[in-house]
């Protein structure tokens, strides 16, 4: 009986996250993090402070419990999202907590443990997406640029800037692109780290 493990050779694997639908899913889901995150940010902070200011009122209480209730819905968003791009593999959930009657489900928005999870988890989503979008943006834009060194170096009348050392000629560009690759591949599993970070993230809150 042949024991020996099937395995890819070590070049792919060295490059899955820039060869498979995966990796650049999880890149999608870091870009996707700022704007969403600035989103659920918003909405959630805005209607909590207009919800607490009214609270006096007839008219607080209410938008409170709107914003709670948007909540699970927006987890199912995000819960879907990270299934798709990250491999989350998280299972489906209600979309609004159990309770008997229209007072009762009203309640059970304030008194559900996954709809105040699901508050963190969103409000978590904007820090969380300043850093992938950030990260993701600067490695991919230095590892692409030097790559793109011998286009680069001739147009900019000065060079490219290294510190020690300016090239300002294609053949001086080409001596960069073996670099660029490689930062190219650190990117991509730099990208796989935040994917992780961002899939634990989902399984703790959006489910």
């Amino acid at each position: 009986m042949d024991t020996t493990l099937a395995t890819g050779p070590s070049w792919r694997a060295a490059l899955r996250p820039l060869i498979t639908a995966r990796g650049y899913g999880a890149l999608l889901h870091h870009l996707l993090g700022l704007p969403l995150g600035i989103a659920y940010f918003t909405w959630l902070v805005t209607g909590f402070a207009v919800g607490l200011g009214l609270a006096i009122t007839l008219i607080g209480i209410p938008i409170l419990t709107l914003v709670l209730a948007s909540v699970r819905p927006l987890q199912a968003a995000e819960r879907a999202m990270a299934n798709v791009l990250l491999g989350a593999d998280i299972p489906r959930a209600p979309l609004a907590p159990d309770g008997e009657g229209l007072f009762g489900r009203l309640e059970a928005y304030w008194t559900d443990v996954s709809t105040w999870r699901g508050f963190g988890y969103l409000l978590s989503r904007f820090p969380i997406g300043i850093l992938t979008f950030t990260v993701a943006v600067s490695v991919y834009a230095v590892a692409l640029g030097t790559i793109a060194a011998p286009l680069l170096a001739p147009l900019d009348s000065d060079g490219l800037e290294l510190g020690i050392w300016q090239p300002d000629t294609v053949l001086e560009g080409f001596a960069l692109v073996p670099l660029g690759l490689v930062l190219l591949v650190a990117a991509g599993w730099i990208s796989e780290g935040m994917a992780a970070m961002s899939r634990e993230n989902a399984r703790w809150g959006a489910r």
